[in-house]
């Protein structure tokens, strides 16, 4: 009698892209999941069906409070897998890099924290910004409208 064949693993986070229908900025369903397309996925067409709904890990999670940061379509994302199991992946954080810059100029900026929105199909935000320099800690709270 053969061995039957073990489930394959997958073996640590992988990098992926957050997908969406053509037009939409922000896609998602009533879990907060959102789909994505692996960097390895070179067939697959970049769209609202590249993958299966994933969970996002969020800093604070509760029944009815915490914190929601939906990743947008276009935003590079890290995907795990809960015990290696690919059908279970969640993404675990997003990263910056050269065409996705942070809200600050760095290193200039080093010292503050800041949270940065963006406004639905529009270049409008909110931002709550903490400067830590040293004599200098401030809170901004600020907005801007287009």
């Amino acid at each position: 009698r053969p061995q039957p064949l073990l489930k394959p693993l997958v073996d640590g986070p992988q990098s992926a892209v957050v997908t969406g229908p053509a037009g939409e900025e922000i896609f998602c369903d009533e879990h907060g999941r959102v789909r994505v397309k692996f960097n390895w996925d070179r067939y697959n067409p970049s769209n609202q069906d590249s993958s299966c709904w994933i969970r996002v890990a969020q800093a604070w999670a509760g029944t009815g409070f915490g914190n929601l940061a939906i990743p947008r379509v276009g935003q590079e994302v890290i995907v795990d897998f809960l015990n290696g199991d690919p059908d279970q992946p969640i993404i675990m954080g997003r990263t910056y890099h050269q065409e996705n810059r942070t809200p600050g100029s760095l290193p200039g900026t080093k010292t503050q924290m800041t949270i940065r929105s963006k406004t639905y199909k529009g270049s409008g935000f909110n931002e709550l910004k903490f400067d830590d320099a040293t004599g200098k800690e401030q809170v901004y709270s600020t907005r801007r409208r287009t």
